[in-house]
């Protein structure tokens, strides 16, 4: 019986598909005649093991290829005695029929000791390896680190995990990899132009897609296709054999949520509801897209690598999209439908997609460098009596005196700006209230910015002297410098960076100036809550009580 997989097998290193990395090492050691006698073939199924292992097998015994050539002449005696499979010098094993150690000492021990017949190397090649026992292993194991000059061994296998180190460390080790989209649909081109069959692009790509990567899938696929009996096949009669992809779907559903149309993007997913697709389904093809497009604003090569080519007329629309969005809309994409698509909701199927739509298009991404930020909510005032148990950034009004400042801190729509500027008589009137909330979250670290020098706040970037280094690491440090920056945000009301200096020649004034800040620290507390009077620094404190307050410990006369 015929079949497309068997009647298209690649016969040179020329056919066979992808794997570049692993046919251009071949070709040079039968180029150069230094080959190795044992090889080992892993990878997932349906990539082209077994196909490479006949193509190495076939090139190396070929009588008519010449020195420094690598492609058999497939015409032969040897090459077509092993493309028909019958030569009796190439033993193919089926390792998962023959497990025991019997089967090794019969099949290849014995049958390793006689000299080739017609050909310059008996080959073994050895399919699904990882099925041997561990005995069969062993009786393997002498015969593959000392074979006779004669004899080629190459072990195929799917789950390289199994194969003792033993036997790996005595072979040449080729990592296969998927079939790329584009590759399979070539070659699913090049079939149905041999069959004389018309179809559409859009169909290959549907089974190229469908095929994960694996070519025989894919040619199997495109069997039951031309079994329709039609010479041109379309779309539609294709999806009578294959689901359909809902990939125009998702990139317009991806279009609606990148321009923040949520009654757009709400409408379309109600029509696939009603249409009768499975909102799981099309959550998943959702996040493989979006998965496909962060890979390729990393890496367009990684891309391409791992197979996630999807054929030149959906590429096309991917990276238009993909033009318009941000890295980090895209992962924040990823994370929510992730979790849609893990709710577990029978009343109504499309809610969880319904309600991470809204919630991404209620969403301002504002750099690269940090995923959404929540629409920000203003205020008529600060509100010094509101305690937070986490650090989060909240816009405040200023009085009128302040607005005649260069603080542009909300846009007309609400959106933070970080082009802040305040002058250090600025900074210093709200710097013992800044001192009071950081110490909420962390108390020692209260005590490291008392003995700073703040600068000038230009463009929303705040710069920090300090006079020890260990006190600018310590600021430094990423969780440290996020909660420190979320602060500062919330007291002077916009988004505010902090940049930390070193500056040894400062003298922070220990007495004056510190008990004068003290002071207005605790004319804050007081305001504040009584209760916080008694953990907030007292004026008449000394720089060891501070010490000590911070850090812990005890004074030892």
């Amino acid at each position: 019986m015929s079949t497309l997989y068997r009647d298209y097998r690649p016969q040179n290193f020329q056919d066979i598909l992808g794997q570049k990395h692993i046919k251009i090492t071949l070709q040079n050691e039968i180029s150069t005649n230094h080959l190795a006698q044992a090889f080992l073939f892993c990878g997932p199924r349906a990539v082209g093991k077994t196909t490479m292992a006949r193509v190495l097998a076939k090139s190396v015994n070929c009588l008519n290829r010449k020195e420094g050539e690598y492609e058999p002449c497939g015409k032969c005696t040897n090459c077509i005695g092993i493309t028909s499979g019958k030569h009796l010098d190439i033993i193919e094993i089926d390792a998962a029929s023959n497990t025991g150690v019997d089967n090794v000492r019969e099949n290849i021990i014995s049958f390793s000791r006689l000299a080739p017949s017609s050909a310059k190397y008996k080959v073994f090649i050895i399919d699904e390896v990882h099925m041997l026992s561990t005995s069969a292993f062993n009786a393997l194991l002498k015969i593959i680190e000392e074979p006779p000059k004669y004899v080629m061994f190459i072990l195929a296998t799917t789950e390289v995990h199994k194969v003792p180190y033993t036997i790996i460390s005595r072979c040449e080790r080729y990592d296969f990899r998927r079939i790329g989209i584009s590759d399979i649909v070539s070659k699913l081109e090049l079939i149905a132009k041999h069959e004389k069959k018309e179809v559409e692009p859009e169909v290959l790509e549907g089974i190229a897609r469908r095929s994960g990567g694996h070519l025989r899938d894919a040619e199997s696929l495109l069997g039951q296709i031309f079994s329709l009996g039609k010479n041109k096949i379309s779309l539609k009669e294709a999806e009578l054999l294959m689901p359909h992809y809902n990939n125009n779907e998702v990139i317009t559903l991806l279009s609606h949520l990148a321009n923040k149309d949520a009654a757009k993007a709400l409408e379309m997913i109600n029509s696939l509801a009603d249409a009768g697709v499975s909102i799981k389904n099309f959550i998943a093809e959702t996040v493989f897209m979006l998965r496909k497009m962060a890979i390729s604003k990393i890496s367009p090569q990684l891309s391409d690598n791992l197979g996630l080519n999807l054929g030149d007329s959906l590429e096309i629309k991917i990276n238009e999209l993909s033009s318009n969005l941000k890295l980090n809309q895209i992962l924040y994409y990823i994370k929510r439908l992730l979790l849609a698509l893990s709710e577990k909701n029978q009343l109504i199927l499309q809610l969880p997609l319904e309600l991470a739509a809204i919630e991404i298009c209620s969403q301002d991404f504002l750099t690269d460098s940090s995923l959404a930020k929540p629409r920000v909510n203003i205020s008529s005032k600060p509100n010094p009596e509101k305690v937070i148990s986490k650090p989060s950034i909240t816009v405040a009004k200023l009085d009128d005196k302040k607005e005649e400042t260069n603080l542009k801190t909300v846009s007309g729509s609400g959106q933070v700006k970080s082009d802040i500027n305040l002058s250090c008589e600025q900074i210093n009137e709200k710097w013992p209230e800044f001192l009071i909330k950081i110490k909420k979250y962390n108390h020692s670290l209260s005590f490291v910015l008392q003995n700073c020098e703040p600068r000038e706040l230009k463009s929303g970037t705040l710069h920090l002297v300090f006079k020890y280094k260990f006190h600018q690491d310590r600021v430094n440090d990423m969780s440290i410098k996020k909660l420190i920056e979320s602060t500062l945000s919330e007291v002077f009301g916009g988004r505010v960076m902090l940049e930390a200096k070193l500056n040894k020649n400062i003298e922070p004034e220990e007495s004056e100036n510190t008990n004068m800040e003290e002071d207005s620290v605790s004319e804050l507390v007081e305001e504040k809550d009584q209760e916080d009077i008694n953990k907030t620094t007292k004026p008449n404190e000394s720089l060891m009580n501070n010490l000590l307050t911070a850090f812990g410990g005890e004074v030892i006369n």
